[in-house]
C-alpha cells in the first residue's frame, strides 16, 4: 500500500514538473509558428553574422522536423534538406558530434536524391567528406581516407551536373589537399582532367587559386619542382582575392612551397616558410593548420638530419594535436547539456506542429492526469476500507467461534450426505451404540491440544489412543464430523491458533513461525495457507485485528 502511495505521489510531482516547463514549450511553440523561409533566414543570420550557433541550431532543427509531414511542397522540402545539411555541418564543426552530423547529412542526402535537389546534394557530399576527413585526422591519425575521397568525388560530379561551381572548385581543392602525402596523383586524374576543361568566370570563388594549386601539384608529381614553386607563388597571390577562405589558401600555398623546397634540399628556405606559417597560425588560433605545420617542420628537420629539432617539433605536433582533441572533448561536454535540451525540444516540436495551443493541451493533459490520479486514490481508499472491514468481519466471526465446541453429532441429513461422499466403501460392523461410544473417545482426544498439536500426530495414533480399529475410527470421524480426519485436525489446530493470537498478552512475544511450530505445522507457509483457508484471513491480519481491538 505504501508503495502505491509513493508511485502516485511521484506522478503528481511529474505533472507539476510538466507545468513548470510550460513557458519553454510556449517559446518553442512561437518559433514553430514561423515560416520555413523565415526560420532559415534567422538561422543563417545567427550562424554567419552573429555567431549564435545555439540559436541557429534551434531554427534549423525546427525546420528539419517538418520533414515528417506528409504534405510538404517541393519548395518546402528543399529548405528542409538545406536545414539538415546545415545541421550536419554545425554538429561536426562546433559540437564535434560526428554521429549526429552523419545522421543529419544522410537525411539531407536522402531527401535531395528523392526530390532531385542536386545543388544541395553536392553540398551534403562535400560536408560529409569534410567531417570524415576531419574526424580521421583528429582521432585516427589518418592523412588520407578513401571514404572522404569517395564523397568528395561524388560532390564534384553532382556539382558539375548542377553547375554548382563553388562546390566543384572546392571539391577539387580538397582532393588535391588529400593527395599531398600520396605519391600517386592518378587517383584523382579523371576529376582533374574534367576540372581543367571547365571554363569558369573569375567571379567563382577560389577558381583561379585552385587552378594554380592543380598545376602546381601536377608539376610537383612530374618532378618539375621549379615550375611547381612558381605555380604555388601564383596560388599565394591569387589567394589574396579569395573572400571566404583567404587565410587558409595562403597558408596552404606557403606550406606546399616549403615541402617543394625541402624536396629540392633547400631546407633552410623551407624552414623559414614553415616558421612564418607557424607564427601566423599560432597568432590567429588556427589550431589544425598549426598542427600540420609542426608536423611538416619535424619532417624537414628529420630530412636535414637534425634529430634534436625533429624530435622537438614532433613533440610540439603531438602536444598541439592532443590539446585539440582535449579541446574538442571539452567543448562537446560543454555543449552536451544544450544538445540534450535540443533533443527534448525536437520531440516537443513534433507535437507542437499538430496543435494550435500547446499550453492549453498541456493544461488539459494535466487536468486529466490529476482526475485519473484522484479517482485512483478514491478507489484505492475505498478498496482499502472495504478490505479492512471484510477482514474485521472475518476476525470477529472467528473470535465468536472460539468458544463454540464441535457438536456431539451432526444432523441426520447432513451426516448422511457426508457419509455418501467420504465414508469407506465397506459394510460397517459397528452398531449405533458402539459408534456413539467410540465418538466420545475420539472427541475427548481431539479436544486435547497437548496431543493433537504434536507434529507426528496421525489417524493411526488416534486409533491407538482410543483402542480401536484404524478403519472404524476413520468411519466414525467421517460420519460424525462430516469431514476427513485431516480436515478436523487442521480445524482444531487453527481454532487453537485463533485463541492464542486473540490473546495479545500471550502472543505478544511469539512469532507466526513459533505459533505454527507449537501447533504441529511443519512450516509457516503451510500454517498460513491452512489458516487462511479455514478462517478466510491470514494469521498476520488476525493478529493485527486483535491488537487494534
Amino acid at each position: 500500500m505504501k508503495q502505491l502511495y509513493a508511485i502516485l505521489l511521484m506522478l503528481l510531482i511529474s505533472v507539476s514538473a510538466l507545468g513548470a516547463n510550460a513557458y519553454n514549450v510556449n517559446q518553442y511553440n512561437h518559433l514553430a509558428r514561423l515560416s520555413t523561409e523565415e526560420l532559415m533566414h534567422r538561422g543563417q543570420d545567427f550562424l554567419q553574422n552573429k555567431g549564435l550557433v545555439d540559436s541557429a541550431i534551434v531554427c534549423y532543427s525546427i525546420v528539419a522536423h517538418r520533414a515528417q509531414s506528409e504534405n510538404q511542397e517541393s519548395k518546402e522540402m528543399y529548405q528542409i534538406a538545406r536545414a539538415l545539411n546545415n545541421l550536419g555541418y554545425i554538429y561536426a564543426t562546433y559540437y564535434y558530434d560526428y554521429h549526429k552530423a552523419y545522421e543529419n547529412l544522410n537525411q539531407s542526402m536522402e531527401l535531395s536524391k528523392r526530390y532531385g535537389f542536386d545543388n544541395n546534394l553536392a553540398y551534403a557530399y562535400l560536408n560529409m567528406a569534410s567531417i570524415i576527413n576531419d574526424r580521421n585526422s583528429l582521432y585516427a591519425g589518418e592523412d588520407f581516407s578513401s571514404d572522404a575521397l569517395d564523397n568528395t568525388r561524388q560532390a564534384f560530379d553532382v556539382a558539375v551536373k548542377a553547375q554548382e561551381w563553388n562546390v566543384a572548385v572546392t571539391s577539387i581543392y580538397n582532393m588535391l589537399e588529400m593527395m599531398r602525402n600520396k605519391n600517386d596523383i592518378g587517383l584523382i586524374e579523371p576529376e582533374l582532367n574534367r576540372f581543367k576543361n571547365l571554363q569558369l568566370a573569375d567571379s567563382v570563388e577560389m577558381w583561379q587559386c585552385t587552378r594554380m594549386f592543380c598545376q602546381a601539384t601536377e608539376a610537383y608529381f612530374a618532378g618539375q619542382y621549379a615550375t611547381a614553386l612558381e605555380y604555388y607563388n601564383q596560388m599565394q597571390a591569387k589567394a589574396q582575392e579569395v573572400t571566404t577562405n583567404r587565410q587558409q589558401c595562403i597558408i596552404k600555398a606557403m606550406q606546399q612551397k616549403a615541402m617543394v623546397l625541402a624536396t629540392m634540399h633547400r631546407y633552410h628556405e623551407a624552414i623559414d616558410y614553415l616558421q612564418q606559417v607557424a607564427e601566423i597560425t599560432s597568432k590567429q588560433g588556427m589550431q589544425s593548420e598549426l598542427i600540420e605545420t609542426h608536423q611538416a617542420l619535424a619532417q624537414v628537420y628529420a630530412a636535414m638530419g637534425d634529430r634534436q629539432k625533429a624530435d622537438l617539433y614532433d613533440y610540439k605536433y603531438l602536444k598541439a594535436k592532443d590539446e585539440l582533441i582535449h579541446k574538442s572533448h571539452a567543448e562537446k561536454l560543454e555543449k552536451s547539456r544544450f544538445l540534450d535540451e535540443m533533443r527534448r525540444v525536437n520531440e516537443q516540436v513534433e507535437q507542437i506542429q499538430a496543435k494550435h495551443e500547446r499550453a492549453h493541451q498541456l493544461l488539459l493533459m494535466m487536468s486529466l492526469i490529476a482526475a485519473i490520479i484522484l479517482i485512483a486514490l478514491v478507489l484505492l481508499v475505498r478498496s482499502n476500507i472495504k478490505q479492512r472491514n471484510y477482514i474485521r468481519h472475518l476476525y470477529e466471526k472467528n473470535v465468536q467461534l472460539l468458544d463454540v465446541k464441535v457438536a456431539a453429532d451432526q444432523p441426520a441429513s447432513h451426516a448422511v450426505d457426508k457419509q455418501e461422499e467420504s465414508a469407506p466403501k465397506y459394510q460397517s460392523q459397528l452398531d449405533q451404540e458402539s459408534k456413539d461410544r467410540l465418538f466420545d473417545q475420539i472427541k475427548h482426544v481431539m479436544d486435547d491440544m497437548s496431543i493433537i498439536c504434536k507434529p507426528d500426530f496421525s489417524l493411526q495414533q488416534l486409533a491407538t489412543l482410543v483402542g480401536s480399529n484404524y478403519k472404524y475410527v476413520s468411519q466414525v470421524v467421517n460420519e460424525r464430523y462430516g469431514k476427513s480426519f485431516k480436515q478436523v485436525l487442521n480445524e482444531q489446530r487453527v481454532r487453537e491458533a485463533c485463541r492464542i493470537l486473540n490473546d495479545t498478552q500471550q502472543s505478544s512475544h511469539l512469532t507466526i513461525e513459533a505459533i505454527a511450530a507449537n501447533l504441529g505445522f511443519n512450516s509457516r507457509s503451510n500454517f498460513t495457507v491452512t489458516f487462511k483457508r479455514i478462517t478466510g484471513i491470514s494469521p498476520s491480519d488476525f493478529m493485527k485485528m486483535a491488537k487494534e481491538k
